[in-house]
């Protein structure tokens, strides 16, 4: 009986603590035969931008200094994000939010902590939805192929996208000394 009782409580505890999948529906890749067309397609996607979830693993290098972590990015729509970064046992780390500049995180982060997104002149929402492998905007330097975007500029932001294709499956993006790689698990469309 006491086997039984420590089984269950130890399921309990590492369901509480395992990291949540994202709930929606499974995004359909571009069928671009072009890079023109795959550019046309995405300025599609964005125009009726319904939202996004993804599951992803995100190595960050600031100043030497390496951080592995998992996170769930929720985009609600091109000014409105949410990002939550799990510690190893599935706990939330942290909690970021964002609405257009406005940015907020629990437990506070310091003011700088988002000075590469205000130098590259991007919200977080444009940042996010550039991450996922749609640009946010036009005025951006944009390399495509019909699978998706292979780069993407703005300011001193580059994103490399590793392959190229939509939604983005690895991307890496550089802004001064910073390095920052995302490999998405699962991306979804909001229900």
């Amino acid at each position: 009986m006491k086997r039984l009782a420590a089984a269950a409580i130890a399921a309990v505890l590492l369901s509480s603590c395992r990291t949540a999948r994202p709930e929606g529906v499974p995004i359909a890749p571009l069928s671009a035969i072009t890079a023109a067309e795959a550019a046309q397609q995405l300025r599609e996607r964005r125009a009726d931008f319904t939202g996004v979830r993804s599951l992803m693993r995100v190595r960050a290098t600031v100043n030497g200094k390496t951080q592995s972590f998992r996170a769930q990015l929720h985009l609600q729509d091109a000014q409105r994000m949410e990002l939550i970064a799990y510690t190893p046992v599935g706990t939330t780390a942290m909690k970021m939010q964002a609405d257009g500049d406005r940015i907020t995180t629990d437990p506070p982060a310091a003011p700088d902590a988002f000075d590469f997104l205000r130098d590259a002149g991007l919200t977080p929402a444009e940042t996010a939805m550039l991450i996922l492998g749609m640009p946010p905007r036009d005025d951006m330097r944009l390399d495509y192929v019909p699978a998706g975007l292979v780069s993407a500029s703005v300011g001193e932001m580059t994103a490399q996208f590793e392959p190229p294709s939509f939604p983005a499956s690895h991307v890496v993006i550089t802004s001064g000394d910073g390095r920052l790689g995302i490999t998405h698990d699962e991306v979804v469309r909001r229900k």
